[in-house]
């Protein structure tokens, strides 16, 4: 397994962390840990060191299941939950709750594709996250954020973290199908319900994604749209757009990612332009670099974000990865903003912020 893959986020993770189910009926515990020390060069204009965890990956826990009902259809389920590893408290993600990261049952069938119902993530994650070469290099510090806080998602600590929610954004009361592979096309449509009476639309959501996938080429493409009360009465939210692609080059694979986030509420929107590159050096060890641009609009004061990270990932075994990585951003614009890489508690005292980091990933 490339050392690389390990690092995948989100449901990524969560994927890459099982292996295949041996029965055709079973049930699964499967879990991540990620720990490391991290040294950030400014954080209201001091340095620090501290112990950080769920940065190469969530630190996660779940329940996977199926059950065979003959004809080629399964009953499958799936209960995710996040915490922090160092205090061992639950993590708020989405709301908190013991499964707060996914929970969901449905149908699946290899020659129809798979519907689900519960709290589960949308296509910015299934269809693109893998054209991010950002989290196989810096995990959680290589996702968006920057001086982005007039963006204004509610229920964001920082008002832009995680803004094209491709680090883990679930959505709630929510059906989702995805179809087969067919000749390396395959997609998927989802609808979260609100729930108000009288307004089907009010602090609903919708997504879709497709990909293809051609020799060393694969495309992606997905949309998103999540309202929320307090926007515009439960009729305004965050619309999310991207693209992406990487092309193999023996032991070399490139991507290239493009995002678009914009509140459609206050009209704030930030593009982001991603580029990068990670070389395969053997069965053990990968390095690479990605460089991204993020770009607000007037709203936002036309403030940017440009960001670059490096990493190197060695496998010990098939389940326990070493990492060391490195962030580093630099912001400009009208309102002379501070930067603040993703996941960092505090923004820096200056336009510039650099992070260091030593860690190990270990799955079960």
């Amino acid at each position: 397994m490339r050392a690389w893959q390990v690092a995948a986020f989100g449901m990524g993770a969560a994927c890459c962390c099982a292996s295949a189910w041996a029965d055709a009926s079973s049930v699964q515990l499967w879990g991540v840990l990620d720990a490391g020390l991290t040294v950030v060069s400014n954080q209201k204009g001091h340095r620090n060191i501290l112990m950080d965890t769920g940065i190469a990956s969530p630190n996660l826990w779940g329940l996977r299941g199926q059950e065979d009902l003959g004809g080629g259809y399964r009953a499958v389920f799936e209960l995710t939950d996040q915490f922090n590893l160092g205090t061992g408290a639950v993590f708020p993600t989405n709301g908190g709750g013991l499964f707060g990261r996914t929970a969901y049952v449905g149908l699946a069938s290899d020659r129809l594709g798979k519907l689900t119902f519960g709290q589960q993530y949308d296509f910015m994650i299934d269809s693109l996250l893998r054209y991010d070469n950002s989290v196989a290099i810096a995990g959680l510090y290589g996702f968006r954020q920057g001086p982005f806080a007039g963006l204004g998602i509610p229920n964001n600590a920082t008002g832009s973290s995680n803004f094209d929610r491709m680090s883990g954004t679930a959505m709630p009361n929510a059906a989702k199908y995805v179809t087969p592979t067919w000749n390396g096309l395959s997609a998927g449509v989802m609808a979260g319900f609100g729930g108000v009476p009288g307004a089907i639309a009010q602090q609903s959501g919708q997504s879709a994604g497709i990909n293809y996938a051609i020799g060393a080429l694969s495309l992606g493409a997905a949309y998103t749209y999540q309202r929320y009360p307090q926007l515009g009465n439960g009729m305004r939210g965050i619309r999310n757009f991207g693209a992406g692609a990487t092309y193999a080059l023996g032991a070399l694979t490139f991507n290239v990612l493009y995002t678009n986030t914009m509140n459609t509420a206050n009209d704030a929107r930030i593009d982001v332009y991603q580029a990068g590159v990670r070389y395969q050096v053997d069965a053990a060890l990968s390095v690479g670099g990605d460089y991204e641009l993020m770009r607000g609009n007037s709203v936002l004061h036309d403030d940017r974000a440009n960001q670059f990270s490096l990493g190197a990932r060695y496998a010990l075994s098939k389940r326990t990865v070493a990492y060391v990585e490195t962030v580093y951003q630099q912001v400009s614009g009208g309102d002379q903003p501070d930067a603040w890489i993703m996941a960092v508690s505090s923004p820096s005292g200056n336009n510039r912020q650099m992070l260091a980091r030593v860690g190990m990933l270990h799955r079960f």
